[in-house]
């Protein structure tokens, strides 16, 4: 799990719960606890894959669409963990001796991808509003 898979889903399904409403992104960023640029940079991508609907100008900003409550998670887990580069995260060198150095970085790689496909899995049978109704849940018998 990685920041921006955690905005997506705070931030659709705060969308969600407050499905008839719009909010800026200044609004948002302070609802969820993030900065707003971070906000932004999630919002972009949700907004290209119409998981939100996005206005602009004075009386713009972010709503949920019909179809963001069904949204499900291993498609925002998905498109939050691509082409992530957090630089270095096997240990090892392949150009050097010992032979668990060569070879560990290889071998960590095949469990990473491994790990990620469970957690896909896992996710597939999650909506955003599963995680709304499970959010309420902890605080009142509210459903959506």
């Amino acid at each position: 799990m990685n920041l921006e898979f955690n905005i997506a889903v705070h931030l659709l399904s705060f969308l969600v719960k407050h499905f008839d409403e719009r909010f800026n992104s200044t609004e948002l960023a302070e609802r969820i606890c993030v900065n707003p640029v971070q906000l932004r940079r999630v919002t972009r991508k949700l907004n290209q894959y119409q998981y939100l609907e996005t206005s602009r100008g004075k009386f713009g900003g972010y709503r949920a669409n019909i179809t963001t409550a069904r949204v499900n998670l291993a498609e925002l887990f998905i498109l939050f963990n691509e082409d992530k580069s957090e630089g270095r995260i096997y240990t090892g060198d392949e150009s050097n001796n010992c032979e668990i150095s060569r070879e560990i970085g290889n071998t960590m790689s095949k469990f990473h991808k491994k790990e990620q496909q469970i957690l896909i899995d896992y996710y597939k049978g999650i909506t955003i509003r599963d995680v709304l109704n499970e959010t309420l849940k902890e605080d009142t018998n509210e459903t959506i």
